[in-house]
């Protein structure tokens, strides 16, 4: 045990790792713990009553520490400072903490190596100095702010671009520095930073000293604390004004290009649409004039044929007139399915049972060399058409898709089914009316033929434009007509040296199919005296109809023209029974002579006549109170038909 507490200090000095040093006045050692001989390499006979100067250290060491000693025992206060020290186990930095003894018996001391944290905090002011002097050699911005956006660093970049000094900028919030329709976008991208994904890049707008917008883009890093804190963000931003400029420039462009494309687009299709609306009059005026001629060459060959006996031979002449005159009504037919007013003979028809149905037919039109492939959907709703007119189209794009093949061998596959087509699936088709959204049936008919050129693709639905030998008559132009006067449309793709896709679409039928009506026979008899009023601009139309009515007991009355019609009306509107009015006439129409005679009476009875397609030809009439409809060119007993009808036996 010690005998004095003098020697319990001493005993707990000895123990500590740290040097302990007394001192007296003079500066002479009266105590070293042995921390502090191992520290100078001396034992403590060598240094007891020696001054500082006298232990060996250099002279600005003992200079150094001489002073502070001298200080500490005049003033009496404590002193700390550091000391580069040539200790035995090489240079080292202490911590010296120097305390007057009491009642002035001298100094005590005490040193701490600081040696590594020395050189640690060297290291960081060289490493900030380097960071410095790097940051201040970029050409980005720079800046650090705190979580709360506080701003604690910028480099002279950052300070150029706002014309502020740094003492303007550090303390302050980044936040009046940017465009205020920005800062909400710029905390919400901020706050998705985390120790897991501690950078975001930002573009934002600010305004730069001279008054100028800019947009920047920044790569703001965040720094967190081992627990996960974040304590500062670095923000690294470069000038990305031009860029914008020419993103802005280029968008315009392409939005630009693309008004030019789609008014290009609407170019064509106009002057497709102008086309075929001034081919269609020209056919529609043709088919009109040749029905009329065509409705006496029937009528007059029926009449013939109602006055001779059954077993004369000239009934049979007079059939074959008429079998010619039907084929040339058909002639007809097909030129007014060109312009889209052909008259059909529509009923709900499966796709499916009909191309299966053709399927012999299809065969004899095939090249030896083709391969004919079918791909139908079961189950596919029914479509109101013409089934005539539908296997004119099929035989058509499967003759095509046969040329096209020629003289290789290959494959054309016939494919049915449904879609649901949108705004947009209509606006890409080519030769398409317009069409509503909703659902339809299509006909498919591709081939692993030649294909076809832009050039060609854009002339297909000219009349008489073939790439074969000429003379092939309307063709693709016919299938258009056929296509637009089913409310149906067609989309084509082509690839030069692959092959050629026809798609048919035709609105699909949700309702039932009608049940069809036999036709009575004619009573001799009929007409029982009733007048009926004939207004045709046609001659041999009037005569014609005029025979045949009279045979059945009808007074008749004829018109050349719809003003003469009106004013033999008018003389006694109340004596007709019937008014059979043509829609196509010279001086006054059929619709404006139809509304001059309801004016007069307004429960007459009309049955309208033109070549046209029933639907476009009463397109005007809808809630008119039209008694009916008889296409052109038509027979004796098709007239007699709608004429007792509408009148009653």
């Amino acid at each position: 045990m010690p005998d004095s507490p003098n020697d319990t200090f001493r005993a707990i000095f000895d123990l500590l790792p740290t040097p302990v040093v007394g001192f007296d006045r003079d500066g002479r050692h009266t105590f070293v713990n042995p921390a502090g001989c191992r520290m100078v390499g001396r034992p403590l006979d060598q240094l007891l009553g020696l001054k500082v100067t006298e232990v060996g250290l250099p002279q600005e060491v003992a200079a150094e520490i001489s002073a502070n000693l001298e200080r500490v025992c005049t003033s009496g206060e404590p002193l700390a400072h550091t000391l580069r020290f040539p200790a035995a186990i090489g240079p080292v930095t202490l911590l010296v903490n120097l305390t007057a003894l009491p009642e002035g018996a001298g100094v005590l001391a005490t040193a701490t190596n600081i040696t590594a944290q020395s050189h640690a905090e060297i290291a960081l002011r060289e490493s900030e100095e380097r960071y410095r002097k790097v940051v201040e050699d970029q050409t980005e911005v720079v800046c650090r702010f705190r979580p709360d956006g506080t701003i604690t660093f910028v480099n002279d970049v950052y300070c150029r671009m706002f014309g502020k000094r740094v003492e303007e900028l550090i303390g302050h919030s980044w936040q009046p520095l940017v465009h205020p329709d920005d800062r909400a976008h710029i905390e919400s991208e901020l706050a998705t930073m985390a120790p897991t994904k501690p950078v975001v890049r930002i573009e934002n707008r600010l305004t730069d000293g001279a008054g100028r917008m800019r947009w920047m883009e920044f790569v703001n890093r965040g720094f967190y604390v081992p627990s996960g804190e974040l304590v500062e963000v670095q923000a690294v931003g470069r000038d990305v004004t031009d860029r914008r400029a020419a993103e802005d420039a280029r968008r315009e462009l392409e939005a630009d290009l693309r008004a030019r494309e789609q008014q290009q687009k609407y170019d064509r299709q106009l002057l497709q649409s102008q086309k075929l609306e001034s081919l269609g009059v020209l056919a529609g005026g043709i088919a009109h004039d040749f029905n009329n001629l065509l409705t006496a060459m029937l009528g007059y060959a029926s009449l013939s044929r109602m006055r001779l006996p059954p077993n004369d031979p000239i009934s049979e002449d007079l059939k074959r007139i008429e079998s010619a005159a039907q084929r040339a009504a058909e002639l007809c037919q097909q030129m007014l399915a060109y312009a889209g007013r052909g008259q059909f003979v529509v009923h709900p028809v499966d796709l499916n049972v009909l191309t299966q149905e053709m399927s012999q037919l299809l065969a004899t039109a095939l090249s030896k060399r083709a391969v004919l492939k079918y791909n139908l959907t079961i189950g596919l709703p029914s479509v109101q058409a013409d089934p005539t007119q539908l296997r004119q189209i099929v035989m058509n794009l499967i003759t095509n898709a046969s040329d096209a093949i020629e003289p290789r061998s290959g494959v054309i596959t016939l494919t049915t089914g449904l879609i649901d087509a949108d705004a947009r699936d209509l606006s890409e088709i080519q030769a398409a009316a317009e069409l509503a959204p909703g659902r339809y049936v299509y006909l498919e008919v591709s081939d692993t033929g030649s294909g076809m050129t832009e050039d060609v693709q854009s002339k297909i639905f000219d009349p008489f434009f073939t790439t074969k030998f000429t003379g092939r008559g309307l063709g693709l132009a016919a299938v258009q007509g056929i296509v637009r006067a089913h409310r149906g449309a067609i989309k084509v793709y082509s690839q030069v040296g692959k092959g050629t896709t026809f798609k048919v679409l035709l609105p699909a039928l949700d309702r039932p199919s009608e049940t069809s009506v036999p036709v009575p026979a004619v009573p001799t008899m009929a007409g029982r005296g009733r007048r009926v009023l004939v207004v045709d601009d046609e001659e041999d139309v009037q005569v014609f109809t005029r025979k045949i009515l009279e045979l059945v007991g009808f007074v008749v009355t004829v018109a050349r023209d719809g003003r003469a019609g009106v004013e033999a009306f008018a003389v006694e509107p109340g004596e007709f029974a019937l008014v059979l009015l043509d829609l196509t006439m010279p001086r006054l129409g059929g619709a404006e002579a139809y509304r001059e005679m309801r004016r007069l009476r307004g429960d007459v009875r009309v049955v309208l006549t033109s070549g046209f397609a029933a639907q476009e030809a009463t397109s005007g009439f809808e809630g008119k109170g039209l008694a009916g409809f008889l296409r052109k060119p038509f027979r004796a007993d098709e007239l007699l038909k709608i004429v007792i009808d509408t009148v009653g036996p």
